[in-house]
């Protein structure tokens, strides 16, 4: 990143003691900065501010927070900025103090925005692992994702597909999936396993608006392959239509691209293709 901040204070060293570092005991968000503002800032913080109040964080004063991350965005074009909430610095062993002060960091990088354009995937041999304590949430614990990514080097592939033990999709190494079938928009339950994106709620959010039945809930390997539209979705890409997975292969469909136009609409320009 090219700027830091610890606590608030320009600055890039943290306690070793932290428990983000020593236990993943924390949360992060990932945010688009387009023309000087941090894209669905208050999604990112409602999303980060949930996952605390869950694993019992202590968190800082929301509206101090938001004013330091805004300021900090003025001035890039496009980039993104890295926000990560621990626990803290507190001494060695799980139990975790009592009055805890967190460590809260952010940084942020000059980066050009990625362009619509049908995406390459791949299944990943990699299991994520199903736990309802921490379902949904965007913990530091991203070991499952990193071995996943860790599968391939073939930059022709852009994403790889993550299943449970069970067999049931989760989702990407960074990304929401989801299908459409007989126009029908189905994503996967984020209940015990997954991340509930922020791109991905402002994606449901638009289908129930447009009149697109849509649905959170089991998606097998077949479900997937069988479908008739296949898309991704994160915040820094917003909807990425995909074109392959192994033999199969698909076009942007209509729903995919009446989204897409949708995310337009509310500024996540990299939506903007051919359709």
């Amino acid at each position: 990143m090219e700027r830091y901040w610890i606590n608030g204070v320009p600055g890039r060293l943290v306690d070793i003691d932290d428990r983000g570092l020593t236990y993943g005991d924390g949360l992060f968000e990932t945010i688009a900065i387009r023309c000087s503002v941090a894209r669905f800032l208050d999604l990112h913080l409602d999303r980060l501010y949930a996952g605390a109040a869950r694993l019992k964080l202590p968190a800082p004063e929301r509206d101090s927070l938001r004013a330091q991350l805004s300021a900090a965005a003025a001035g890039i074009d496009e980039g993104v900025m890295k926000l990560i909430l621990t626990r803290g610095p507190g001494p060695r062993g799980y139990v975790p103090l009592q009055h805890q002060q967190p460590t809260v960091a952010w940084g942020l990088e000059r980066c050009r925005a990625q362009r619509w354009t049908p995406i390459r995937v791949r299944w990943c041999e990699t299991i994520a692992g199903r736990n309802p304590v921490t379902a949904g949430l965007k913990t530091l614990c991203r070991l499952e994702q990193v071995l996943a990514r860790a599968e391939w080097q073939d930059e022709l592939i852009a994403e790889g597909f993550m299943c449970d033990e069970q067999g049931q999709l989760v989702g990407g190494t960074a990304c929401n999936i989801f299908i459409v079938s007989g126009g029908r928009l189905l994503t996967p339950s984020v209940t015990h396993a997954g991340i509930s994106g922020v791109m991905r709620r402002v994606i449901l959010q638009q289908a129930q608006g447009a009149g697109i039945e849509s649905y959170e809930g089991p998606v097998t390997k077949m479900a997937l392959l069988d479908a008739d539209e296949v898309f991704v979705s994160n915040a820094l890409i917003g909807i990425r239509p995909v074109g392959q997975l192994g033999e199969r292969q698909w076009n942007p469909g209509p729903v995919t691209c009446k989204l897409a136009a949708k995310l337009v609409d509310l500024g996540v320009g990299e939506c903007a293709g051919r359709c």
